[in-house]
């Protein structure tokens, strides 16, 4: 017996990303919008942004750049490392931003949970997930796009 397939409004995609981490610095208030200011100015767009507190009660900080944004978000890297001297820093790249979006997501329950049983069993690593009550966003290495996608298509369905 097959499960059915959960309807939702589509899936978007971006891609030629890279995936930065800033990895365990301690917080001050403001400092957050002063990083993400630095990004503004530069006129670089952030594709996805999560920010969230580690075991410890140290801040991490995960946004993905358009690769050939890369080279100008270089500088701001080395000055927001300099400010905020995490304990690590990591570049995952080429990344892909996947968003599954609702309709009427805030009436169904445990949709991240179908994502990461339909990822995991395909052996799938999920970078960082980002969810809000319309939308679910995923980023994956580039090479497992189409993989991912397909375990995408076997538990949800969207109009063509």
């Amino acid at each position: 017996m097959t499960e059915e397939r959960i309807e939702c409004g589509g899936l978007m995609e971006r891609r030629d990303l890279c995936l930065i981490e800033v990895l365990g610095f301690e917080w001050r208030p403001g400092m957050n919008a002063g990083v993400l200011e630095k990004f503004g100015a530069e006129g670089i767009p952030l594709s996805y942004l999560s920010i969230s507190y580690d075991a410890r009660r140290r801040r991490n900080l995960c946004l993905c750049v358009n690769i050939p944004d890369l080279a100008r978000a270089h500088t701001l890297l080395d000055e927001i490392t300099a400010e905020v001297k995490p304990e690590r820093l990591e570049r995952h790249e080429p990344v892909v931003k996947l968003t599954l979006y609702g309709p009427h997501f805030n009436e169904r329950y445990a949709l991240v949970a179908e994502i990461f049983s339909a990822l995991c069993t395909a052996g799938i690593e999920i970078h960082t997930v980002g969810s809000s009550v319309n939308s679910i966003s995923i980023v994956v290495d580039a090479v497992d796009r189409d993989r991912t996608v397909e375990c995408l298509e076997g538990r949800f369905d969207w109009p063509e």
